[in-house]
């Protein structure tokens, strides 16, 4: 799995900044990890890119910059980009064609299918949990993923009656403004409070060592937040209004969305699948 981006440059070379930097940080961007850059004016920065371009790159005494890696958690580098000694048109040409390139657009795919996977997995086998109903029965709960993006999983706890005890949203780069405006998308605003948004992080210390092993695959920092939606109603007609989710699974209907109902209603479907099923009979 792809870790870093790095760009060997130097500030005085046109074919460098600002075009070449700016690519250089869509490329981090798209592939979801960090950039390094190395500065050949800095005698520090320029051993590390010299080692970087002997080993991996177009190397001679006087190399040509800028020069673009991509470099893997397991040790691998590889080389992406050189810039010509030709008009800086030239080079930005180079870019052009990266960036429209099948290969670029495979490496993008599959960075965020291995890190959509590493954290589909991590999550599934040591942050998911059997816990029971609350405040609705004592049925277990199951884990249902309502949404999904390479850095970010939201899930529900929810009974054999549809009922949802708590939202959570697993993420690499949490942001609990996102998280409220995604309830909020689901139409829950009337039972939806501030109050009930609480972010915990997740160490890979505090898991096994393979687990801990993938959330740095993914993670620089090591960690995985959990941003949690637990409601904690205040009042008699807060109480009388619970969080459901739309689907049957005896008739596999519903549009697994969030909606808000009567606690005890038997009611399995959102007002807008609720009508569609009417119309169907």
């Amino acid at each position: 799995m792809i870790h870093q981006v790095s760009i060997v440059l130097a500030e005085y070379c046109p074919h460098c900044v600002p075009f070449s930097l700016r690519n250089a940080k869509k490329v981090a961007r798209d592939l979801d990890v960090s950039l390094r850059v190395l500065n050949i004016q800095d005698s520090t920065q320029e051993l590390v890119a010299d080692q970087r371009v002997k080993e991996h790159g177009d190397w001679s005494e006087d190399y040509l910059i800028p020069q673009i890696f991509i470099e893997y958690s397991d040790g691998r580098v590889i080389h992406l980009l050189t810039g010509f000694s030709e008009a800086v048109s030239t080079t930005e040409s180079a870019w052009e064609a990266l960036f429209t390139s099948k290969y670029y657009q495979n490496l993008v795919h599959q960075q965020s299918e291995i890190q959509h996977n590493t954290l589909k997995n991590i999550v599934e086998t040591s942050l998911a949990f059997s816990s029971q109903c609350r405040r609705h029965c004592t049925e277990t709960t199951t884990l249902i993923e309502l949404w999904s993006k390479p850095t970010q999983i939201v899930k529900a706890y929810v009974c054999p009656d549809g009922y949802v005890s708590r939202v959570i949203a697993f993420s690499l780069k949490p942001s609990t403004t996102w998280f409220r405006k995604f309830l909020s998308s689901q139409g829950v605003d009337e039972i939806l409070n501030a109050r009930d948004l609480r972010l915990a992080s997740r160490h890979g210390w505090e898991l096994e060592t393979d687990i801990s092993k993938a959330i740095k695959h993914i993670s620089p920092t090591g960690v995985i937040y959990e941003i949690y939606w637990t409601r904690y109603p205040q009042t008699d007609e807060e109480r009388q209004r619970g969080l459901f989710l739309c689907s049957d699974d005896e008739h596999n209907t519903g549009c697994n969305q969030l909606f808000v109902q009567n606690i005890h209603s038997p009611n399995r479907y959102c007002p807008h699948c609720y009508m569609n099923s009417k119309k169907v009979k």
